[in-house]
């Protein structure tokens, strides 16, 4: 089950938040080969992000959680996406946009472990 959890300091229109959840959920399943069916993806507009001691006026922190080892490839061919996706839709500059990368080992879901 991946789990997408997106934090971006910018509001986000209703337009602009369907296009993210449908433009992480494609990315999971092109760039991972995931199910689509399994892709979880939850997103918080104008967070409160901080680095290097100072406040972001403009970016974002993306959290990959994935069931399973991932490739560095893959990691940066999903990372190049979100942050296209950013620069272009929302301005926010690739050198802006975080990603975390966790491989994690059992979800619990349905009333049992998977």
């Amino acid at each position: 089950m991946p789990l997408i959890q997106v934090q971006v300091t910018a509001p986000l229109t209703p337009q602009q938040d369907t296009m993210l959840h449908t433009e992480l959920t494609n990315a999971v399943v092109e760039v991972f080969h995931k199910p689509v069916e399994y892709v979880m993806v939850h997103v918080e507009s104008q967070a409160d992000l901080w680095m290097a001691g100072e406040k972001l006026t403009h970016g974002a922190l993306v959290s990959v959680c994935l069931m399973g080892d991932m490739q560095n490839a893959d990691c940066d061919a999903f990372t190049a996406r979100v942050c296209g996706w950013f620069k272009q839709e929302m301005g926010i500059p690739g050198e802006k946009v975080y990603t975390l990368f966790q491989t994690i080992n059992q979800w619990g879901w349905n009333g049992k472990i998977l």
